[in-house]
């Protein structure tokens, strides 16, 4: 096998849901020290309350931490970053570099080595803490759907030097930073010209002049941290190249405050090298639509954690993708389904002989199972004897279930609670609101979502509701409403 050039991108601002570092804590035993140490970093600098969000079983979603807890937001974004790595890590994977986002490049130098777990909260905690006392007054960051070169056109329109653009990201996303009146304008300009134009969840207006004192307060704040020998090469998409060992990395991190992010530029270097695989370290998967829409060649990028899909089974997905390129040890994501199911039920059966079987009547075996515990549930209420209650389990399943399954009718959901999942599924993932997601809406024509991003959402439903693998000559039109792919969800036997 060729040997694999892979990245690891480290996300920033909105890189976060509720349950990301229990869904890590509860599945991956390395997590647990790392939170811990982070954990004790960050108690002395903000306080039991905004620490203690680490350790919850469910933290407040996004929004609720913007408004009433932002430090506590930073630290978790970068806490679920640097547990990520841990267990990439631990499995074995050895990437070539590493690229971090506005907040994630803390993460990327902690991931290289240049600082502990430890390190990387303290640095994060007095960038919040500089922001704070800076007192910025109104200001916040949009996302507006076209390139740097037209969106500078809207900025120099409105002529405020301190706003601007604050991130390069591909053709059709530029991010803009600055003062609020500024950019309400931008945005009314924006959509007379019928460019999209968003407001991003950030409690700060990054990469802007407006922080340039904050930048002052942080770069003080830091300076005693001690730096290490970087392990890994960091290729920082705001300073436009790799980080050296020469480099005084407390006083860049400081400059990243007012400096433009270029990601565009980065990811296309790199691909050009030779990368061929992007792993995203950190919650959803914002940098791998990203780095898929900047790439023209054939790269594989590789999200680790997804809310609607539990993010310990998409993680352990990731790292058996990364086992089939060589990257980490076979095995160490779980297994698949089809292998988990083997050594459960049928383990002197050969490993292709399964498969096949699997890819053939995965749907009918799925069927039988809910149905068998249907039943059984049904029978356990009447308090039946051991031996009628698996009896009677066992028999209406075989003749009631399988016959069913064969004829690709078994419903799991009703359909509209299905349509109003695939709503909020599709809502997330593209950043719309879920309002505009009705069942005959359809995707392409009236919300502009291209066939790579629908395939891209198809295998993501197909992962939410475990349905059977599509055949290679179906394409993404045919399923160009939400209704379509709610009737292919209950016509494949799709678990809820």
């Amino acid at each position: 096998m060729p040997e694999t050039s892979i990245a690891v991108l480290f996300p920033g601002q909105g890189a976060f849901y509720g349950r990301a570092l229990a869904d890590l804590r509860d599945e991956f035993p390395e997590v647990g020290p790392v939170l811990a140490e982070i954990g004790d970093a960050a108690r002395p600098l903000l306080g039991d309350r905004a620490v203690d969000q680490l350790f919850a079983t469910r933290t407040p979603d996004t929004e609720q931490l913007l408004r009433e807890a932002p430090e506590a937001l930073q630290l978790a974004i970068y806490a679920v970053s640097t547990a990520t790595y841990a267990v990439l890590r631990a499995r074995g994977l050895r990437p070539n570099v590493l690229i971090g986002h506005s907040l994630g490049e803390i993460a990327a130098l902690v991931a290289a080595g240049a600082f502990t777990p430890a390190e990387g909260a303290e640095i994060v905690c007095h960038r919040s803490i500089a922001l704070r006392e800076a007192g910025l007054g109104d200001a916040y960051m949009a996302a507006i759907g076209t390139d740097a070169s037209r969106a500078q056109r809207l900025v120099d329109l409105v002529g405020d030097p301190l706003t601007g653009i604050a991130v390069e990201n591909h053709a059709g996303q530029t991010v803009l930073s600055g003062r609020a009146e500024t950019l309400d304008t931008i945005g009314r300009l924006a959509a007379v010209l019928k460019i999209d134009f968003a407001r991003l969840k950030s409690p700060y207006a990054f990469h802007s002049p407006l922080l340039g004192p904050a930048a002052e307060k942080f770069a003080a704040r830091i300076a005693d941290i001690r730096q290490r020998p970087l392990e890994t090469t960091v290729h920082s998409p705001i300073i436009g190249r790799a980080y050296e060992d020469a480099d005084r990395l407390t006083e860049l991190l400081a400059g990243h405050f007012t400096a433009r992010v270029r990601f565009g530029d980065t990811v296309r270097e790199l691909a050009g090298t030779g990368v061929s695989v992007f792993v995203e370290s950190g919650a959803l998967d914002a940098l791998s639509r990203i780095t898929g829409r900047i790439v023209e060649s054939p790269v594989t990028t590789v999200p680790t954690l997804l809310p609607e899909a539990g993010g310990a089974a998409v993680l352990r997905q990731a790292l058996d993708r990364l086992a089939s390129v060589g990257a980490v040890a076979a095995g160490s994501g779980g297994g698949s389904t089809a292998d988990q199911l083997r050594a459960a039920l049928l383990s002197d059966v050969p490993a292709e002989d399964f498969e096949a079987f699997w890819n053939g009547r995965g749907v009918e075996v799925r069927a039988f199972a809910r149905e068998a515990y249907l039943t059984y549930l049904g029978a356990k209420e009447e308090e039946p004897s051991v031996g009628a209650s698996l009896n009677g389990s066992v028999n209406g399943s075989v003749n009631g279930s399988l016959n069913g399954s064969a004829n690709g009718s078994v419903a799991v959901v009703d359909r509209d609670t299905l349509v109003r999942q695939l709503a909020d599924i599709y809502a997330e993932a593209l950043e719309y609101p879920a309002e505009v997601f009705e069942e005959a809406t359809d995707l392409e024509a009236e919300l502009g979502v291209d066939s790579v991003k629908q395939t891209e959402l198809l295998v993501r439903v197909g992962n939410r509701y475990e349905l059977p693998p599509r055949p290679s000559d179906v394409r993404p039109a045919a399923y160009n409403t939400l209704g379509k792919i709610a009737d292919l969800i209950i016509a494949s036997g799709g678990s809820a």
